[in-house]
């Protein structure tokens, strides 16, 4: 390792003192305009990849920077004007070119077509699009592979892309939904030589898209233009490999395209702890209340050259894993605004790992010390299955449909040692051997209806939202457990099972009318009414006494809440500017049952604020602010007034009288994009403040056992920052990314009825 890491700093070190140079010119139209954003590019003469660009300014000016010693083709392209090529021998005369004037070659600035020409980079208002036959890519190459070569693109161990300084979210190709709304599976299945362009721009909601009004939202998207040869016939790819330890993997792709039809089918498995198509398709089969944090911090530093470093940069998993995977796209378009589209991708894994554990803890006069070693055994398998349809009835009239629908299951197996010391004497023990079965189906369909009328003055929306879910998990428990009392053990041994069924019903319908006002200006009054109804189904017994099942700890339980949410908004649109002032009333009512008793009913008002301003004072360039608030209600689960004991030595209970968190939170944003150098810029901060925050209230007793009892605490403030930078070193042929993010909370904990503050100090560290 000292060896390799030797050879790639002296290989940096060469580059770096290595002489480069620069190259200056500017381009013109020919009545003497200059012509910013406009591409300078060097090509190479054998294979016409790129090999260094430069966009010019609004003076019409380029740099190319650190060029090598050598011959060219030198490139200079912008929309609407003819493409200039012109050889070259770097270095020139004083590294300047002078004026360079382009002629005119009228064209349709919204839809351009350049023939047979490699244009690598090109601007056009608010998308980059890179050409990707200008990148040279191993034959096997993904898309993942080539958007790892485009300036101002990263993509993250995990497969994650930031484009331009922000994070994209959403991938289509040739404009249309790719399985479901996860950008990996395609970037790592889609042969990177079916990609004719790679397109990188900001997509407006639906709702903007259709209506022409702007609501503010933004979400940077990529498109992946295909290749014309790639849309007629099927295309694929087939791999297979062994190694040594009995190791394997292999994958196949099929895929076939045309103008209306998109269809995909892919499929993999190994051995090698390499996840399915991405990391999202994970499916989660866990439970439980989840861990309550008092918040964190991290800084890092990564360099990284375009994924060439012999680095795994996979996505870390723990134990040794097996998994398979398999799915099915198909997207059909009867024409642009109308298409409906499917997808499905399963996957099976299995887990084995490994684990020891330490941890301190600490109340107000002493600290104690667990340790935990743990072999587990895991089985999961899911199911899903998205789908949507996007139907332009006429010029007035738009629906969209989006749903899911997911089936899962796991099986898990677990031995555990846990003992907890103090000042080195052991205080006690507990060997837990466990095994989980559970099975899952859920499925969601959100839709809308807008019509326009009023010659567009006016928009009626007609919104709906149903989710459902059904989970039935089956717990069986071995435990031992051992307390210390004056060096005396007592021990006790305890064979249980706790089966679970939970069911969740959730639906929600609205209305709203945005009405113009002015120039820019709108008024938009919503009114939204709800319903959720979550249930909860315990057995708990002892398997060795015939099932007999402890009436006491098998509760039946269920929490209905439903709200009324009447909303306002008034929204000023400009060219460079949105403001949004509002303000959402919340009206429900939450209704507790246990074992078909009624615990009673509350009802909850609450005003809620929202503001929200973006101002873009130049291209790349924006500042951006906000103030929302809203209403957490608290889940069956935390309701529960029934004790869970599977852990003898850490029970937990519920609280039915736990009234809803309200929170406020203010965020700034400030965000640069340089794309001249391709360099971004972005910082964040936030504040929240947490009324009746949800925490533990934690007894600790004498045994060092725990007691955990929900419970609402005074307000919660929390504080964070982030601070996150990017620029590309082409002398170095690197792209340096620095982040910090830093977080501050002050907040308050339980412990044997003693308030443990939290101090607001930095909770992370740099």
């Amino acid at each position: 390792m000292k060896i390799l890491l030797a050879i790639i700093f002296i290989g940096l070190a060469w580059n770096g003192f290595a002489q480069t140079h620069t190259l200056s010119g500017d381009v013109f139209s020919k009545v003497g305009s200059p012509l910013a954003s406009g591409s300078a590019v060097l090509l190479s003469p054998s294979d016409s990849t790129m090999q260094a660009f430069g966009i010019s300014n609004k003076q019409g000016h380029f740099d190319i920077k650190n060029i090598k010693k050598g011959d060219y083709v030198l490139q200079i392209s912008f929309i609407g004007f003819e493409t200039l090529h012109r050889k070259i021998t770097i270095p020139v005369p004083e590294n300047n070119l002078g004026a360079i004037i382009l002629k005119s070659k009228p064209v349709d600035i919204q839809e351009v077509t350049v023939v047979r020409e490699y244009v690598p980079i090109s601007l056009r208002n608010d998308t980059v699009e890179f050409n990707a036959a200008a990148f040279k890519l191993k034959p096997d190459a993904v898309t993942e592979d080539l958007l790892k070569k485009l300036p101002g693109v990263e993509v993250d161990r995990a497969g994650n892309i930031k484009a331009m300084g922000e994070d994209v979210k959403k991938l289509f190709v040739d404009g249309k939904d790719f399985f479901g709304n996860d950008p990996k599976v395609a970037t790592k299945n889609v042969p990177a030589d079916a990609i004719d362009k790679v397109q990188f721009y900001d997509r407006k909601s639906e709702e903007a898209m259709f209506t022409g009004i702007d609501d503010g939202s933004r979400q940077k998207v990529v498109n992946l233009k295909l290749r014309e040869d790639k849309k007629n016939g099927v295309f694929g790819s087939l791999m297979a490999g062994g190694g040594t330890g009995n190791h394997w993997q292999g994958n196949a792709k099929a895929y076939r395209f045309s103008d209306k039809m998109q269809l995909a089918a892919l499929g993999m498995g190994n051995n090698v702890n390499q996840s399915g198509f991405s990391f999202g398709d994970y499916l989660n089969f866990g439970g439980g209340m989840g861990n309550m944090s008092s918040g964190g911090g991290s800084a890092q530093i990564r360099i990284s050259s375009n994924g060439n470093f012999p680095i795994n940069f996979g996505e870390p998993v723990a134990g040794l894993n097996s998994s398979g995977a398999g799915g099915a796209n198909f997207s059909y378009s009867k024409s642009p605004n109308n298409r409906v589209f499917i997808s499905y991708l399963g996957k099976g894994s299995t887990k084995e790992l490994e684990q020891t554990t330490k941890s301190w803890n600490y109340t107000s006069d002493k600290s104690f010390l667990q340790d935990e070693s743990l072999s587990e055994s895991d089985k999961n398998n899911g199911h899903t299955f998205n789908f949507g349809l996007r139907n332009r009835i006429d010029s007035t009239k738009n629906i969209v449909i989006d749903g899911n629908i997911s089936l899962t299951n796991g099986d898990n197996s677990r031995l555990s040692e846990n003992t907890s010391t103090e000042n080195s004497e052991l205080v006690n023990f507990l060997d837990n051997n466990s095994s989980n079965h559970s099975n899952r189906i859920s499925g969601n369909t959100d839709g809308s209806y807008i019509k326009k009328f009023r010659n567009d003055k006016s928009i009626f929306k007609l919104t709906g939202n149903l989710s459902v879910s059904r989970e039935a998990a089956k717990n069986l428990i071995d435990t031992q457990t051992g307390l210390y009392n004056n060096n005396v053990l007592s021990e006790n041994k305890i064979n249980k099972f706790q089966n679970n069924n939970s069911d969740f019903l959730n639906w929600s319908a609205g209305t709203s009318l945005l009405q113009k006002l002015g120039n820019g200006i709108y008024l938009k009054p919503e009114i939204l009414i709800g319903s959720d109804v979550e249930s909860l189904s315990r057995s708990q017994g002892f398997p060795q006494q015939n099932n007999f099942v402890v009436d006491s700890l098998s509760p039946e339980f269920q929490k209905r809440y439903a709200w009324f949410r009447p909303k306002i908004s008034l929204i000023r649109n400009m060219t460079k500017t949105k403001l949004t002032l509002g303000i959402e009333l919340e009206d429900g009512n939450v209704a507790n049952t246990l074992n078909n008793k009624s615990l009673g009913n509350r009802n909850y008002v609450n005003y809620l604020p929202f503001a929200s301003w973006d101002y873009e004072y130049q291209p790349g360039r924006r500042v951006a602010a906000g103030f929302s608030s809203s209403v957490n209600v608290p889940s069956v689960t935390q309701l529960l007034p029934v004790g869970n004991n599977l852990n003898p030595l850490a029970i937990y209970y519920g609280n039915p009288n736990l009234k809803p968190e309200t929170q406020q939170r203010i965020n700034l944003h400030w965000f640069v994009f340089d794309q001249f150098s391709f360099t971004s810029f972005v910082a964040t901060l936030s504040g929240t403040t947490t009324k009746n925050k949800i925490n533990w209230d934690r007894t600790i007793n004498q045994n060092l056992s725990f007691v955990n009892t929900l419970t609402n605490v005074r307000n919660d403030s929390r504080i964070n920052g982030n601070f996150d930078f990017s620029t590309p070193i082409r002398k170095l042929g690197i792209k340096v990314h620095v982040n910090f993010d830093e977080g501050w909370n002050k907040g308050l904990n339980l412990i044997n009825k003693q308030e443990m503050k939290i101090p607001i100090s930095p909770t992370g560290a740099h």
